[in-house]
């Protein structure tokens, strides 16, 4: 027997909320990675009264709930609207993503850029504005990222990629190309990347399977577009900057790590009592808060991660059994009971099933949950890039045994 994965295929957002088997899933796309702790207040009362009690940290840098019911739908996001956390209009909040990373200074001009990106996003790209030039709305996962200048941020994928380089220009890469476009002031990228985000919508339909990732046209098609032909092409570094651990950033801030990306709702409240109403907490891609640098809060070591080696870094999971219909294991039990038993320098990701949802790309081992040829659960164990090798079959443990079963396998694992 072999599992049956059903892919949703998009991602949710306030007014297209995704059905989970424990409720709706409610994503909230944080501007410019930035919320208040007002609007933190908001989201932990939402998690504590409507839905799951737990606010989740996706790997793109969203803010989601989980398990609203139907009858609360409506009101969650009535509440979300009121303060200021999703947009009023449903074709504002189905325009493509715009990421952006949180370190920046205010009013800085990564700030400035990324709050150019999103005015154009929702103006020229939504849904209805693509309409209105005859063109099919982009597909959810499509994604704009803002970027440092160190480009952090690259491990989330985007399809464009914008940031300030150092000379005070403008970088645009496409997908995962190792080149990119320089332009001298932010209007110039700006409209070049709405440009290549709509020629993508128009070409993408003449394929059968139609794209949902830009990488996926280029292989095929290379956009013409009067913007690329007039801008030089620059070196794009496909390295990336270190993504930045929990602890004290001079040039940034607190960063505070939530284990798995899941901070309880009754913590999240907690802190945000303890700082001003209009302070500001950001999200990063890593699956962690940045606080002010002069943020003096307590902090339960129970639900925060405060220090670099904490051993729940070295692991991350999917929602799993029972809150995923489609998880035959309780991923996140799995991979919280095993962190210890993970070596330094290495990271485990514990996936319900071979979706492989959450994946971290730091991620060097896979534990997944499979179906044997009796329909039966079992864990196997691999590399993460190896996924389509062979794997070491493990019999079904109880989550409280996982470690001592697996312990050893992981250790002789070439991780």
């Amino acid at each position: 027997m072999t599992d049956s994965i059903k892919i949703q295929g998009w991602c949710p957002t306030a007014w297209q909320p995704m059905r989970a088997q424990d409720g709706w899933m409610v994503r909230v796309r944080p501007h410019c990675a930035s919320l208040s702790v007002a609007q933190w207040r908001v989201l932990a009362d939402l998690a504590l009264k409507h839905a799951h009690p737990q606010i989740e940290l996706t790997r793109l840098g969203n803010v989601q709930l989980r398990g609203v019911s139907q009858a609360q739908l409506d009101g969650v996001r009535a509440q979300l609207i009121a303060a200021g956390l999703v947009p009023e209009d449903a074709d504002a909040d189905l325009a493509p993503a715009v990421h952006c990373t949180p370190l920046y200074r205010r009013n800085d001009a990564t700030q400035a850029l990324a709050q150019l990106l999103a005015r154009a996003a929702v103006q020229r790209l939504s849904p209805q504005a693509l309409a209105r030039r005859g063109m099919a709305a982009l597909p959810s996962k499509f994604g704009l990222l803002v970027d440092d200048p160190a480009r952090r941020m690259q491990a989330m994928g985007a399809d464009l990629q914008l940031w300030v380089s150092a000379d005070q220009g403008y970088g645009l890469a496409l997908a995962d190309s190792t080149q990119a476009y320089r332009f001298a002031h932010p209007e110039e990228a700006v409209d070049a990347a709405v440009e290549i985000a709509a020629w993508f919508a128009a070409e993408r339909t003449t394929l059968v399977p139609a794209p949902t990732r830009l990488r996926a046209l280029l292989a095929q098609r290379t956009p013409q577009l009067p913007a690329l032909q007039t801008a030089p092409l620059i070196a794009a570094d496909a390295s990336g900057g270190a993504a930045l651990a929990p602890g004290l950033h001079s040039d940034h801030g607190r960063i505070i790590g939530a284990p798995l990306g899941r901070i309880a709702a009754a913590a999240m409240h907690e802190l945000a009592m303890q700082l001003p109403a209009d302070a500001e907490i950001r999200v990063t891609p890593w699956r962690s808060l940045l606080l002010p640098y002069d943020a003096v809060v307590a902090l339960d070591a129970a639900h925060w991660i405060t220090a670099p080696d904490d051993v729940r870094l070295r692991v991350s999971a999917c929602t799993g059994a029972p809150r995923c219909a489609q998880g035959h294991a309780p991923a996140q039990t799995l991979a919280l009971s095993l962190a210890a038993q993970v070596p330094p320098h290495t990271h485990l990701h514990v996936s319900g099933c071979a979706k492989f949802c959450a994946l971290s790309a730091d991620a060097t081992a896979l534990l997944v949950a499979r179906l044997d040829a009796g329909g039966a659960p079992r864990l196997a164990l691999g590399r993460a890039d190896q996924r389509n090798a062979a794997d070491t079959p493990i019999s079904w443990p109880a989550a409280s045994d996982a470690p001592a079963n697996i312990k050893k396998l992981l250790h002789d694992l070439y991780l």
